[in-house]
């Protein structure tokens, strides 16, 4: 009997991640209004009732889906504008952990994208329950290198949209992008990684006096 409780115990985180990442990729195909809880339980290999004995509604599971492709995705990416280090630095950081993050998860920008618009709020809560951005130390490190002479004066949500907009449009319109240039899977790799270095060299020109 107690080792019956004990076999439940273990199981359960692992039907319950099992059950996430089956919703996972039946959510990044079809997305939300396009899902359905029986295709996610055969995804899982469970029957429907155990699924909704995990997750009552599909409201519930793309709930715990779309905060765990927002944590996954941003916490990575916006730590680093949160530390001291320079401006451009931090460029560097931010364009190096969105580029890493994303080439191991690539439906994830256009998933967050496509949810992001569908319910803004439910994105708007999940970041500022958790305070992954905080713009006022960008601002204040914009704001006196302006005073310096050493940048243009700049809003720090421009500054975060225009980095966000070099970053992520490539990977959310890859297949797009692929379709006009020609270009297989193999050499849009290739042209990611030859941005992942460029983007740093263009933000600096768009920020710093005289660049």
């Amino acid at each position: 009997m107690m080792r019956k409780a004990m076999n439940r115990v273990h199981q359960e985180p692992e039907t319950e991640r099992r059950i996430l990442c089956s919703a996972e990729k039946v959510f990044y195909r079809q997305g939300y209004d396009g899902a359905r809880m029986q295709e996610i339980a055969d995804e899982a290999g469970i029957n429907k009732a155990l699924l909704h004995y995990y997750f009552r509604s599909k409201d519930r599971l793309f709930d715990a889906v779309f905060s765990d492709a927002v944590l996954r995705l941003v916490p990575p990416v916006f730590a680093v504008m949160n530390s001291d280090s320079a401006l451009m630095d931090k460029v560097r950081g931010f364009v190096d952990a969105y580029f890493s993050t994303v080439s191991q998860n690539p439906f994830l920008p256009g998933f967050v994208v496509h949810e992001m618009h569908r319910n803004p709020s439910r994105f708007s809560e999940i970041i500022k329950e958790s305070r992954l951005l905080m713009l006022e130390g960008l601002q204040h490190q914009l704001d006196e290198g302006a005073a310096n002479g050493e940048l243009i004066p700049m809003q720090a949500e421009q500054f975060i949209l225009n980095l966000l907009s070099l970053c992520a449009f490539p990977f959310v319109a890859a297949g797009a992008m692929q379709s006009v240039s020609g270009k297989n899977d193999a050499e849009y790799q290739q042209l990611l990684e030859e941005r992942r270095e460029l983007i740093p060299q263009w933000m600096s020109r768009l920020v710093e006096c005289g660049a």
